[in-house]
């Protein structure tokens, strides 16, 4: 199964459909989930064997399948309980063993209610393949049937808006499980007075959210982010005698956090600080990182994070002339050898050596953007206000339901600095309105008249001018007659079976209170784009909208991705081209902005291929992660108007 899969889908159903009800503790009746350790299974066979080991009990080994633990929800069918709280209890010891190992595998800490030897957890994780970084992939081979049938109810319990109370040891582990993989999660966890300590990751920190101030702090990774390459792991690999080689792939792989990986490393350096210093100078730094630090100083804070080492950071930036702040770990020479100092780790957990996501959350005052490149990066993604992210943490913030720009080189984030940003031109099927299902309906419908199956890659379809769409799945000859019976009988379900994308109103209603203009672009037909934009109630927030019909140049009506939709938007709108952000669901929506030299915003989920979009911007998995934007865009410029004067 590919890597972060189940993670993105988790992501993807707490994104598009959980919804928060307003005050919902004030409702008392709770929903206690029972785990039965009558037949049951595990997954994995040697789990099954350390379990017979450790409890002298059997279990039967069965195959895993996705949708044991994937749920399908319909988001017209979900279920507004009564009850709004719900736990999970299991009176099986093994169960309580098996959900502290998830503890410490996503923590990194044993849970105080465990009578067992801790060797005896972080033995049975190693030898069970566990690892930090894919925890719901890797939780598979640490769970049995019922446990992980019980993660699939409160994934839909969370969709229909209950809200999870975290108060024993199992409803604990799936709290863990579930905000660790999508950060969205935690607004759906309730944690009762007494805080366990293992449940940190899961605090906002704030209580409540507070208005950020008009600060930008910048905070970024070192290793492999400033400079081109990874100095800790050369350095280390240099002067270990290559001894360091295998612990970089078990961090990566998540096996272990870099504070252990250091910690078991230390006796085997080699050599003097001083050689240290002179070989870390030979490395290079990241193109345009030079004229981008220049540019925000003394318009941003801007701070250094490191998973690495102090005394090679200094010795880069000066050869540099950069004055920067820093927080990093000191690898420190003794009589015996050599030492580390982690000043900058977690007061909990104990996986990283500097713990990025506790420096952000001193800062969430301001509004912060956090860029980054890899596994160390992977909490503090999860509290940052906006990210730009390369390499594998592209994969970590797809995985978790993140937004992100993304970049190459420090000339690309600096592009982003410096733009201005006044309107938002957003696509329609599949960004803010949900109307597979009418649009399903109705091709169908026409292709059952053709007596043509319907293509098994329809969704591929939306977007691109229905004319095109029946000349190629009927040819020429067939295709302006479907267009007529397909637009035939959309009209007769299209209301009742297309919805509006949760969090879309809200969204709206913040960005015209930041003073944007916001146009919708689609290439669906005008007059029923505007009937339903009308029956969704979301008219008064749009400055235009425009469809297929609506743009006629020498008698041709024009379609996405021809730049000149987007130019007669910027015309009616009184915004030009390049202070506008494009954002859609698909790659019509990127040749659109392409073509005309805007900024593009690509809507993904769980399924997208960003090896396809490396020319996109930026990416959002919910309509809501606009508000971020925006918000960014808005307070760079309120910066940018006091610098100038």
């Amino acid at each position: 199964m590919e890597e972060g899969k189940l993670e993105s889908i988790i992501s993807d159903i707490i994104l598009k459909f959980a919804h928060k009800e307003e005050n919902p503790l004030q409702r008392k009746p709770k929903i206690k989930l029972n785990i039965n350790s009558e037949e049951d299974a595990v997954f994995n066979e040697k789990t099954q064997k350390l379990i017979k080991d450790i409890f002298n009990t059997e279990f039967r080994l069965i195959e895993f399948q996705e949708n044991i633990l994937v749920p399908e929800i319909n988001p017209k069918r979900l279920k507004r309980s009564k009850s709004h709280l719900f736990y999970v209890e299991s009176k099986s010891q093994i169960h309580k063993f098996l959900f502290s190992t998830w503890i410490k595998m996503i923590t990194g800490i044993i849970p105080d209610e465990v009578e067992t030897e801790s060797k005896m957890i972080e033995e049975f994780m190693e030898e069970a393949g566990a690892n930090y970084r894919f925890p719901v992939s890797s939780i598979i081979n640490l769970s049995t049937l019922n446990m992980v049938k019980t993660v699939s109810k409160c994934i839909r319990f969370i969709a229909e808006g209950k809200i999870f109370l975290a108060e024993n040891l199992e409803s604990s582990a799936i709290a863990l499980l579930l905000s660790y993989n999508t950060p969205h999660a935690k607004k759906y966890i309730k944690i009762p007075e007494t805080k366990e300590k293992y449940l940190w990751r899961i605090f906002e920190g704030e209580g409540t959210k507070k208005q950020k101030k008009g600060i930008i702090k910048i905070l970024c990774d070192f290793d492999g982010t400033i400079t081109k390459k990874d100095v800790s792991i050369a350095l280390l690999d240099k002067f270990t005698d290559g001894s360091w080689k295998q612990l970089p792939k078990n961090v990566v792989k998540g096996n272990i956090g870099s504070k252990s990986a250091y910690i078991l490393i230390k006796e085997k350096i080699k050599g003097e600080i001083s050689e240290m210093q002179n070989y870390v100078r030979e490395f290079e730094i990241e193109d345009g990182f030079l004229e981008f630090f220049n540019f925000v100083s003394g318009r941003y804070d801007f701070e250094i994070v490191s998973d690495g080492f102090s005394f090679y950071i200094k010795e880069i930036l000066k050869k540099w002339g950069i004055s920067a702040r820093f927080w990093a770990s000191e690898l420190i020479k003794e009589n015996s050898g050599f030492n580390f100092i982690f000043p900058n780790e977690s007061d909990f957990c104990n996986l990283c050596a500097t713990c990025k996501l506790k420096i952000i959350r001193n800062n969430s005052e301001k509004f912060t953007v956090f860029i980054g490149n890899g596994i160390s990066d992977r909490c503090i993604v999860e509290s940052a206000d906006i990210v730009f992210a390369k390499s594998r943490l592209k994969q970590i913030c797809q995985m978790k339901g993140i937004s992100f720009f993304q970049f190459e080189n420090f000339y690309e984030i600096l592009e982003v600095f410096k733009k201005d940003v006044e309107g938002f031109v957003i696509d329609f099927d599949g960004t803010i309105g949900w109307s597979f299902e009418g649009i399903y309906d109705a091709f169908s419908y026409t292709l059952k008249k053709f007596n043509t199956p319907l293509p098994k890659n329809i969704r591929d379809y939306i977007g691109i001018p229905l004319i095109q769409c029946f000349e190629i799945i009927l040819g020429k000859e067939n295709a302006n007659k479907a267009v007529e019976i397909f637009r035939k009988r959309y009209k007769k379900v299209f209301l009742k079976k297309t919805l509006l994308a949760l969090g879309t109103e809200k969204t709206l209603r913040k960005l015209k209170e930041f003073g944007y203009k916001i146009a919708i672009l689609s290439n669906k037909k005008g007059d029923i784009l505007r009937e339903l934009i009308k029956h969704l109630g979301i008219g008064d927030l749009l400055d235009i909208v425009v469809g297929e019909g609506d743009i006629n140049y020498d008698g041709m009506e024009i379609f996405k991705p021809d730049p000149r939709t987007i130019y007669y938007i910027s015309e009616k709108i009184n915004v030009p081209p390049q202070k506008l952000i494009v954002v859609g669901d698909s790659e019509i929506d990127l040749q659109t902005a392409k073509n005309s030299g805007t900024f593009f915003m690509l809507l993904y989920n769980s399924d997208t291929n960003l090896d396809k979009f490396k020319e996109a911007n930026g990416f959002i998995s919910s309509i809501t992660q606009l508000q971020k934007i925006g918000e960014f865009f808005r307070i760079k410029n309120q910066i940018k108007e006091i610098h100038q004067t």
